[in-house]
């Protein structure tokens, strides 16, 4: 078959049908050779035939149309290649969209014979992170051998842990066996999604890394959707990680999965205790964790919770009582209702009462839904019929629902309050009986003068609950109640997404029970049932004939809104998709408007496409666009005959200057998605001034954007430059790399500077042979400006192994700020190692900048290298210790920031010494007052507030600067970094106490650290632990004790709930033979008037 007859039988046939007739074409080596000598549209046909036979002549030519200049045609010749065994050829002068195309396919067909072959070449002449984009395909012997020379550029970790979870394990064992404490919570930001990826192979070996080298913070992000699969593999071990003190902060949101609450609910009263105790100073924590477990259990689990603690006077929220079982809950509200901070509350005594059983709240909360104040029987009535709900019993619910009659003659207020009260009790326990009440309550709300929408809205509401559970439990009764009920308030019925909620096939039951009531509504031409419940149905809604047939019906309805909604809903299912819509417009052809219409039109019906591209509104109802907006991915389904008329109407209404501004710029920007578009098509509508930067953004996605890269970088020193250089970047990656160093140098020569940096950096990011060459000139012109030197100096960052990068890295980092703040902001895990220490040299060498703004921008900088540079914390050191210097708090924070990762403890200490050695000057200054000091109380505070959330580093920068403070500064580190559950916190504590801070006023501060110490970023230290230690401390009878022990007791007695022996511990302190003692502790009440 030629060419032409080919195109001329296809050319009236459906998207479908086309394909299906060119997957039938043998012996076509002739007509590949005819068709990819003409136009985009008859080489995209060639490519399809080539994909479906596959013969050697085939084969042939998708390998030669990965060359095609097409941008989007080679693409899928290179995946095509890819997927049927071919070396694509791209060479070492591939566009890198079409690197990144075949790196695509690699992965996706697992070619590891192609990726193997490749990988080294692909390193040598594209650098590291291309090379490690092939990994994921590669064999497992050539990632154990590759991968810790490429584990920097690996673009996609979860990628490579999910193909090789084997190697990627290994890797990290090996690397975190060798990586500074420092740098592991970046690396488990970095890798995480790695292993997150190989947990399902070995989760054991997750769980080691995790316990050895996850020190303090939250659960690694990436892998807290692994938690559940790490409790199945060892609960134990999983439960230690995420109980341990340090890392209790996340654990409300761990418990808030679903998943990990259904295996929770499988736990042993121990593993329950454990998690119930790390859990109950946060009651939406222990609310979640009650939610796991059946009724039957959650007292026990409650009990478990608050085993330890005195509930003598602890309040409850009213989330945390509704999970609590009912006898539970109803103790619990007694209890609290003999509180006097609760009694003497008229609204929390309310709301209290509204958890006992309904007869024993009903005199109370009766009695308030008949007082004379409108806001408090609205209040009566929403908390007695929650009350009502909360008994689970649907006779209590009759018998509340037969006391409501006087809402009759209640205002609007009042009523919308106890309706909206009655949608929010349990769905359970509706039934028939309950209907016949509800419907008396809706009759008169909606009869009263003064009905407004929030009553509506609460009876509609009402009436979903009803639908929704007549339709789970296939009760017609309850069914047809909260229809009719629906039909009273709404115009549409809310049936939620049912396709969820029903159970397997029970759609087929409430089709036939809806069936007589759509057949009632079609007859007097209401649809909306029909359209409702198909969107309930979602999917579901697709099998059954008596809803597709309410559909079709309503399509010739009278309102457009709902033919609108029916076309898009009859529409919806796949299979018959075509048939219908060519249905559709031979009843109105008009429909064509609708965009459900048009999209089936325009992605399967192509044979009906002309009815939307007459460039004219058809007769009808509905009045389409002009010119109708079609998808990319649609118009590859075109025949070149429709593109071309496309295209026409789009030129059209980008050149009529009577069209509104935003549809001429759209008009352009569809231009560039046409198949076969070109730039020609876009640069014809430059001279307009509200198109040209249209034109400019959109050419770029033309089918073949490499030709406006020279359009688009003749208008760098535009008043454009900086639409048009950002257009150049994407065009840059559709062409040879060897052919951007030609066109870019006139911009780097003369353009803007806007568009001299993004022409350097096009020239480094697409890989141009001779890119750092070019850099290096622009930078040693002696004319060149900063911003661009500093562009330069940010590119040059990931080439630090290349000789002529590093010289312009070190001339940045020593020249002026604005340059040299450009070599900062490379993370050490984004460079091998071998690289890190030179980098981490630039890093300081900016650091010790006389520049006030180039060192305040690599102070902060310096922690994350401080393990490759040995002279790192000198510079911080030196800057906080210099009275003179204007940046010492960032030193400061950079310093501690060192220490705490286990470097430069020296360094802090001889700052320390050099601060406390400082004379007091000047005093009382009119600018300046004993700055020595203000810094080491910067410093003390910095550490209690790394206490808090990182004790193992706070305990090392106070191991540094023991003896070197002065007092109570001293004695405040000291107290802020004790752990309470420490063996050795008695001793501890003793010895603190035994200090001498200088005065009362001292003591205090220090016991307030004391007090607060521990971590604060999670539940706060068991009052338990600090009891004995504040007994103790009280019995000494010295001031310091007392004062101590009175700290703890405000912190830790209030905590706990003031239990017997906090508050014995308490009256004694009052009674401290030291008056100062004494004072404090009357200062602390157990109990608030």
């Amino acid at each position: 078959m030629t060419a032409d007859a080919l195109l001329a039988e296809v050319e009236p046939l459906p998207h479908r049908e086309r394909r299906r007739r060119l997957a039938a074409l043998r012996d076509v080596a002739a007509l590949l050779d005819d068709l990819n000598g003409r136009g985009h549209y008859e080489r995209s046909l060639a490519l399809s035939v080539a994909a479906s036979v596959r013969d050697e002549a085939s084969l042939a030519h998708i390998a030669r149309a990965a060359h095609d200049p097409d941008a989007g045609l080679a693409a899928t010749a290179v995946h095509l290649a890819v997927r049927y065994g071919l070396d694509p050829g791209l060479g070492d002068d591939a566009p890198s969209a079409l690197r990144r195309a075949f790196y695509q396919a690699v992965r996706k067909w697992h070619r590891a014979g192609l990726a193997e072959a490749l990988i080294e070449r692909t390193g040598e002449r594209w650098g590291a992170a291309e090379a490690a984009a092939l990994l994921p395909a590669c064999g497992e012997d050539t990632v154990r051998r590759r991968l810790p020379g490429l584990a920097d550029a690996v673009p996609n970790w979860r990628t490579l842990g999910r193909a090789h979870p084997g190697p990627v394990l290994d890797h990290a064992e090996g690397t975190l066996a060798e990586l500074p404490e420092s740098a592991l919570p970046a690396w488990w930001s970095r890798y995480g999604p790695g292993l997150a990826a190989a947990a399902p192979h070995a989760p054991e070996r997750v769980l080691g890394l995790l316990e050895r080298y996850w020190r303090t913070g939250p659960f690694p992000h990436a892998l807290k959707r692994r938690i559940g699969l790490l409790l199945d593999a060892d609960r134990d071990r999983t439960l230690r990680l995420l109980l341990d003190p340090g890392r209790l902060p996340g654990l409300r949101t761990v418990l808030a999965r679903r998943a990990i609450r259904d295996r929770v609910a499988a736990f042993g009263d121990d593993d329950v205790a454990a998690l119930a105790r790390a859990v109950r100073d946060d009651e939406q924590a222990l609310r979640l964790l009650l939610r796991a477990f059946p009724p039957s259990r959650r007292e026990r689990v409650f009990a478990l919770a608050t085993d330890g603690r005195d509930l003598a006077t602890a309040v409850f929220g009213d989330a945390l009582l509704d999970v609590l079982p009912a006898a539970v809950r109803v103790r619990e509200a007694r209890r609290m209702l003999g509180l006097r901070r609760i009694a003497t509350s008229p609204r929390r005594t309310w709301e209290t009462t509204a958890f006992l059983p309904y007869d024993e709240a009903l005199p109370v909360l009766g009695d308030l839904a008949r007082r004379p104040d409108a806001d408090e029987r609205a209040t009566g009535y929403r908390l007695l019929i929650a009350c009502a709900g909360r008994a689970r019993d649907p006779r209590v619910l009759t018998r509340l629902l037969e006391t409501l009659g006087r809402l009759r003659n209640e205002q609007d207020p009042v009523r919308s309050a106890a309706l909206g009260a009655l949608a929010r009790i349990p769905p359970g326990l509706l039934n028939a009986d309950h209907a016949v009440l509800v419907a008396q309550f809706t009759d008169d709300a909606l009869g009263a003068r003064d009905c407004s929408y929030a009553t509506r809205s609460a009876l509609a509401a009402l009436a979903a609950l009803f639908c929704r559970q007549g339709a789970a439990r296939s009760d017609g009764d309850l069914l047809a109640f909260g229809l009719d009920t629906y039909a009273k308030v709404a115009e549409s019925v809310s049936l939620g997404r049912l396709e969820r909620t029903l159970r397997r096939g029970q759609e087929h039951e409430l089709a036939a029970l809806m069936a007589p009531r759509l057949e009632a509504g079609r007859r007097r031409g209401d649809h909306r049932l029909a359209l409702d419940l198909a969107a309930a149905l979602g999917r579901r809604a697709h099998r059954l004939p008596v809803v597709q047939d309410a559909l079709e019906a309503a399509l010739s309805a009278r309102e457009d809104a709902t033919v609108r909604r029916a076309a898009a809903l009859w529409l919806a299912p796949p299979g018959p998709r075509g048939e219908r819509v060519a249905r559709v417009l031979a009843g109105d052809a008009s429909t064509i408007a609708l965009p459900e219409v048009f999209a089936a039109v325009a992605s399967e019906r192509t044979d009906l496409l002309h009815l939307a591209l007459t460039g004219a509104p058809h007769e009808g109802r509905f009045r389409a666009p002009v010119v109708p907006l079609a998808q990319p991915s649609w118009m590859r389904r075109w025949t070149a005959a429709q593109h071309r008329r496309y295209l026409l109407l789009l030129r059209r209404l980008a050149g009529d200057a009577g069209s509104r501004e935003h549809e001429r710029v759209q008009a352009v920007h569809l231009i560039a998605g046409v198949p076969g578009a070109g730039v020609a098509d876009l640069e014809r509508h430059l001279k307009y001034d509200v198109l040209r930067r249209a034109a400019l953004t959109a050419m770029p996605w033309t089918s073949r954007p490499q030709d406006a890269l020279p359009l688009l970088l003749s208008h760098a020193s535009s008043d454009d430059a900086h639409v048009a250089l950002y257009a150049a970047a994407r065009a840059a990656r559709y062409a040879a790399p060897s052919a951007l160093s030609a066109v870019l140098a006139p911009v780097i020569a003369d353009g803007k500077i806007t568009a001299r940096k993004e022409a350097l950096r096009i020239l480094l990011r697409e890989r141009v042979p001779d890119a750092v060459a070019v850099l290096a000139a622009a930078w040693d012109a002696p004319d060149q400006h900063r911003d661009v030197r500093g562009a330069i100096a940010s590119a040059l960052r990931p080439r630090l192994a290349d000789p002529v990068a590093a010289r312009i890295l070190a001339e940045a980092a020593a020249g002026p700020r604005d340059v040299a703040r450009h070599v900062l902001g490379t993370h050490p895990l984004s460079l091998p190692e071998r690289l890190r220490p030179g980098y981490a040299a630039l890093i300081v060498r900016v650091a010790r900048s006389t520049d006030p703004e180039a060192q305040a921008a690599a102070i902060p900088a310096l922690g994350p290298w401080a393990p490759w540079a040995p002279d790192v914390t000198a510079v911080p050191a030196g800057l906080a210790a210099d009275l003179d210097c204007a940046n010492w708090r960032e030193a400061l924070h950079a310093l501690v920031a060192c220490v705490a990762g286990g470097h430069g403890a020296d360094d802090l200490a001889a700052a320390a010494s050099r601060l406390a050695a400082a004379p007091a000057l000047p005093d009382a200054g009119a600018e300046r007052d004993r700055p020595a000091e203000q810094r080491l109380a910067a410093l003390a505070d910095q550490v209690a507030a790394l206490s808090h959330r990182d004790p193992r580093g706070a305990a090392r920068v106070v191991r540094a600067l023991e003896g070197r403070l002065p007092e109570p500064l001293a004695g405040r580190l000291a107290a802020a970094a004790l752990r309470w559950d420490d063996p050795s916190a008695g001793p501890a504590v003793d010895a603190l106490a035994g200090r001498r801070f200088g005065g009362v006023l001292a003591v205090r501060h220090v016991a307030a650290a004391l007090a607060w110490s521990g971590p604060h970023l999670g539940p706060r230290p068991d009052p338990a632990l600090a009891l004995p230690h504040a007994a103790r401390l009280a019995a000494r009878g010295d001031l310091t004790g007392g004062l101590f022990a009175c700290a703890l007791a405000g912190e830790h007695g209030e905590r706990a709930g003031w239990p017997a022996e906090w508050r014995a511990l308490l009256r004694d302190l009052r009674a401290h033979p030291h008056e100062d003692v004494a004072f404090a502790a009357r200062e602390i009440r157990t109990a608030l008037e």
